[in-house]
């Protein structure tokens, strides 16, 4: 005789309250749980069933036990019958949730090569950055996180928000769990974090795009406000330097420039920044010069990798985690100085337009930058301006 159970256990909950050990009502398209939380809410299938009322479900006839049962070998058959009935009645069906396995299949497909700036580092982002993520749970929230994003922005449909939604509720769960790592920082965990700070930084430049209509998109501040989230990767490379530069992280910290030729116009521009330090500064390299030598030396150190990878985070990234505490400083006080410099990096980013994470970040900086300075100030972005123009 087939086993049966005493009592209705409903495998149709959302992901969330399974994974929380809770109670669902099972309401869709969002149960109450996931409406009080402001989380998004998934079911591992459409459920079809998952509503008749129970009145439905009893009311139904009984299965005649005998008019299936085979006629021949009698026990035997029944023994193996009554084996299978109990031990498909007491173990519970592997959950698959569809839309996280399309998420790390976007991860492996295409969004990983965001970071790439050759095809050594394209290979870590791909694979080992994925393997870590499977013992670090925020890593693998924030893969998920920017996967989402990355189709959100491909989709110009009515799925294009709720793409939006799943991506802002992986990255609330990641950050929270990021932070509390942020305090022990350790060869267990070293990759991970440093992993999950570059994808905040890409995180952050992409989410903001989505806004721009409603008036908090790309500005100078929120440029400064990820400048300082950027540092956060300088904090995780130099408390276990030596163990990520020997990792299979290494190709990462390979900054061996690429073999291209740098455009005249730039060196020139270079050039001109170094002057303009030392005319506002004087010739002492002091306390307050040498923050800017640095960034200016930083810009011209990775120039190279946007003119071999135009699309890569390479100097958006790179360059935003070496600015100096000084020099954000100054950038947030509307130094002007410190915006002419950031002038010239608003034309590397305009160099990475067609990275989705990226997009119009320079040109709306730049013109943030010209409305901020003085007129006295503003032929030293006249290049800048000119090369954001074209």
């Amino acid at each position: 005789m087939a086993f049966r159970r005493s009592h209705r256990k409903s495998r149709h909950g959302c992901l969330n309250c399974k994974r929380r050990r809770v109670k669902c009502d099972e309401k869709r398209p969002a149960c109450a749980n996931c409406e009080q939380r402001h989380s998004t809410c998934v079911y591992s299938s459409a459920g079809p069933f998952a509503f008749a009322d129970d009145s439905q479900r009893s009311s139904r006839r009984p299965r005649d036990q005998n008019r299936d049962r085979p006629t021949g070998s009698g026990s035997d058959v029944s023994n193996v019958r009554d084996h299978l009935d109990s031990a498909t009645s007491s173990s519970s069906s592997p959950e698959l949730n569809m839309q996280q396995i399309e998420l790390v299949m976007q991860w492996v497909n295409q969004t990983h090569r965001l970071f790439a700036r050759n095809e050594e580092t394209r290979k870590v982002w791909e694979m080992p950055v994925l393997q870590e993520a499977l013992q670090a749970p925020f890593l693998m929230h924030g893969i998920l996180a920017l996967s989402a994003l990355h189709i959100s922005h491909l989709k110009n449909d009515g799925v294009h928000s709720e793409w939006l939604n799943t991506a802002i509720a992986h990255k609330n769960t990641a950050l929270a769990m990021f932070s509390e790592q942020l305090s022990n920082i350790s060869q267990a965990n070293a990759k991970a974090m440093m992993s999950f700070a570059g994808l905040a930084v890409a995180f952050s430049l992409a989410s903001t795009l989505n806004l721009e209509k409603s008036g908090d998109g790309p500005s100078l501040g929120a440029l400064t406000d990820i400048f300082t989230l950027s540092r956060g990767v300088r904090i995780v490379v130099n408390a276990e330097a030596e163990f990520l530069t020997q990792s299979n992280f290494a190709p990462l910290f390979d900054v061996t420039p690429p073999d291209v030729t740098i455009p005249d116009s730039f060196l020139d521009a270079f050039s001109r920044l170094d002057e303009l330090v030392v005319e506002c500064l004087g010739q002492p390299s002091g306390d307050q010069k040498r923050p800017y030598q640095r960034v200016i030396s930083h810009l011209r150190d990775l120039a190279p990798f946007t003119f071999a990878e135009p699309t890569s985070l390479t100097v958006v990234a790179g360059w935003a985690i070496r600015a100096p505490a000084e020099y954000l400083e100054d950038l947030r006080n509307n130094n002007p100085l410190a915006l002419v410099v950031l002038a010239h990096f608003c034309v590397f980013l305009h160099l990475a337009r067609e990275n989705w994470c990226v997009g119009s970040w320079g040109q709306i900086v730049l013109t943030q930058i010209s409305q901020a300075l003085a007129p006295d100030w503003q032929r030293h972005i006249d290049w800048a301006l000119g090369q954001v123009s074209t």
